[in-house]
Formats: C-alpha cells, sequence, structure tokens
C-alpha cells in the first residue's frame, strides 16, 4: 500500500502528500480556526474557518516552494529528480542519484532555508502594505501567521541533523575535510538521531508539564526524525555498497511468464501457488505487455477471479518497468521506487531476458556488508 497520493506536477516534477501531512492539516486548520476566533469574535464562525483554511493553504504552498527549491538546485546541476514528497514537517525532494560533490549539496541544502527567509521577507512587506492601505486586520494577520511559519520552517531545517538541510550542510563540510561521503552521512545521521532524542524528551516534559499539545508534537516531529535519519543513513550506504554493480549481474534469468488471457483462479493455482513468486511478467503472442502482481490480484474479489484475466488485472508495461541489463545497481534502486512495484523487467532490446527484485538488491547488500565489516 503506497504511504503517499499524488497531488500534482510543478516543472514536470510530481508531487506527492504523505498521509501524515494530513494529519497536521488538520491540526494546523483547526489551531488557526480558534486563533481567528478569539482575535475576530465578531467574524462569523464560517469566515474563521475560511481565514484558517486559506492559511493552511499558503503555509501548504510555501513548504512547497521550500522543496522546489531543493528540486531546481538539483536540476541545474544535473542530478535527476523523481519526485517530492510532502511529509508532516516539511519534505524531501527524492533525488536519483547523490551529489557529485560537496559544493552542490551546500548549494542544495541552502537553497530551502534561503526560500523561507525569503518568503517570511515577503509576507512582512505584504503585511505592512495591507496595514499602510487600511486593509482589513485580519487580513494582515494572516501575512503574521505566514511570516513566523517560514521563519520557524526556515531555522528548524538549519537545524545540524540529517536529513534536515542543516545536517545536509554539515555532510557537506565534513564530507569536504573527509573525503568520505559515507562517514560524512554517519556523521551527519548522529546529529539527526541526537536531535531526535532531544525533541522527544523535550515533549516528554512538556506532557509532564500538562503541554499536551505541544509535548505529543515534540514527541512525533521527534520519531519522525529519528526515522528519517536513519533511513537516510541506510539508503547512502546502500548505494555506496552497490555502486559499481551492473543488473545482469544479480538479475533472475529463466523468467517464468503467464499468458495474458489466463484467469486469475488459474494463474493462483498454476504459477503463484506453484512456484511462489511474487509478480509474474505477462506476455500475449511472444510479446511482454505487463507485470502481474500477487497484490494486485487480492485487490480484486475471490468471486470474480475466474472472470478476470491477466490482462486486466496487470500493471501496463512501460519505461517505469523496465531496465537495461548493463545499468548499475543504484540506477535501478531509483527506478524501483519510481515504479512501486517492487521489480524491474530487465530487457535486452525488445527482449526479456530477467527480472530484478528488491529482495535480490538487499541480498547482496547484506552480503556485502558483512564482507566489508
Amino acid at each position: 500500500m503506497r504511504s503517499s497520493v499524488k497531488l500534482l506536477t510543478v516543472f514536470r516534477i510530481p508531487v506527492e502528500i504523505n498521509y501524515s501531512w494530513l494529519i497536521i492539516f488538520g491540526l494546523v486548520l483547526s489551531t488557526l480556526a480558534a486563533n481567528f476566533s478569539a482575535d475576530f469574535p465578531g467574524l462569523s464562525g464560517p469566515v474563521h474557518w475560511l481565514l484558517a483554511f486559506l492559511t493552511a493553504i499558503l503555509f501548504f504552498v510555501s513548504i512547497l516552494a521550500h522543496e522546489l527549491s531543493h528540486a531546481v538546485v538539483a536540476l541545474r546541476a544535473g542530478l535527476p529528480i523523481h519526485g517530492i514528497t510532502l511529509f508532516i514537517f516539511g519534505g524531501v525532494a527524492q533525488l536519483g542519484e547523490e551529489p557529485e560533490n560537496p559544493g552542490v549539496e551546500l548549494r542544495m541544502a541552502l537553497a530551502g532555508p534561503a526560500m523561507s527567509f525569503l518568503l517570511a521577507a515577503l509576507f512582512y512587506v505584504l503585511g505592512q502594505i495591507m496595514m499602510q492601505l487600511g486593509a482589513p486586520l485580519y487580513l494582515a494577520k494572516i501575512a503574521l501567521y505566514l511570516l513566523t511559519i517560514n521563519v520557524l520552517l526556515g531555522v528548524f531545517n538549519l537545524l545540524p541533523g540529517f536529513p534536515l538541510d542543516g545536517g545536509r550542510v554539515l555532510r557537506a563540510l565534513l564530507w569536504q575535510l573527509t573525503g568520505n561521503l559515507r562517514r560524512a552521512t554517519g556523521i551527519a545521521a548522529f546529529g539527526g538521531k541526537a536531535l531526535a532524542v532531544t525533541l522527544m524528551l523535550a515533549g516528554i516534559f512538556l506532557f509532564f508539564r500538562s503541554y499536551y499539545f505541544n509535548g505529543l508534537w515534540y514527541i512525533f516531529i521527534g520519531f519522525f526524525l529519528l526515522e528519517a535519519a536513519d533511513a537516510s543513513y541506510r539508503q547512502v550506504a546502500l548505494k555506496k555498497l552497490l555502486s559499481g554493480v551492473r543488473v545482469g549481474q544479480i538479475m533472475t534469468q529463466n523468467v517464468i511468464t503467464v499468458p495474458a488471457d489466463l484467469p486469475l483462479s488459474r494463474l493462483v493455482e498454476d504459477y503463484f501457488f506453484r512456484f511462489r513468486f511474487a509478480a509474474f511478467p505477462v506476455v500475449a503472442d511472444d510479446r511482454l505487455i505487463g507485470l502481474l502482481t500477487f497484490h494486485a490480484i487480492k485487490e480484486i474479489e475471490r468471486e470474480r477471479w475466474s472472470a478476470v484475466t491477466a490482462r486486466e488485472a496487470m500493471i501496463p508495461i512501460t519505461t517505469r518497468l523496465t531496465i537495461d541489463r548493463h545499468a548499475e545497481l543504484t540506477t535501478a534502486l531509483a527506478r524501483l521506487a519510481a515504479s512501486g512495484s517492487g521489480r524491474l523487467l530487465v530487457m535486452e532490446g525488445d527482449k526479456l531476458i530477467g527480472i530484478l527484485s528488491q529482495r535480490d538488491i538487499m541480498s547482496l547488500f547484506e552480503y556485502k556488508a558483512e564482507v566489508d565489516k
């Protein structure tokens, strides 16, 4: 099950919202509505919620602008961007590969906070202009909220804990000093974990001091940052250990394919239960047309299995599902993340010659990590 949903595309970059964002959006919306109600009791309830909704949307736009600034710098440096995912306290630009030098990393890291501080300055100027023109005070209040939000967003992201922007700045400086990306990432990720633990301890302290909302908020952010720091380090270590390995070296050969017109009931019995694979390529007239996963079959009511064919349940073949045998595993990792299918079909021209799964890559990573200890 996907943990995020696509919202829009900006500069050809798909933007997704993690489901955790819905939680923070609801909290921000209710908090702002309560604040507008307290500050402007003369306005009706629906107006309070309308103002809160407008402010929350502009908050969302501010975070998106923060992440897009990272993405634009990365694209100008020649780095592929597979997408942007907005999380509970910010977002992540999904790089297809790591920056090739500390300078690019530093510019990318600083672009986000710079954008947040620029937006804060713009909202300050906008608020001053509205007050000079005699605009309704609640409009100036929106500008004040967004000024504060962007300052906090910029300051928080500059804290020296990876994968926050400040942690990336620290990593870039350590990378420049040591010449070792993996070691620099490890130190910066440790800083991220230390920051996360500090936030959680502060949250526990606030909670038992009866600041329940603030305490839970700190604990939630700390926990999320701890997970992100650990995952980011594993990703860099994974790419480092797998660098230079080609898809053709570890792919599964002699792939078993399934006919496109075979009903799911037969497929489950004759293929999935028999061979115990999680997915099979689908062919029609000796031509590859898609990929059928067991997960896709489970999404269909069992009573319909005899009437639904592999062609109807499969994922149609696209370039996102295929890869060349000579491609590096680091490229395959990025393609796997983009496809969401958990496996890639290895091609030689128009011919299917193998299949590569996330399990294949992780098995090799675990083996190489053990050897390199």
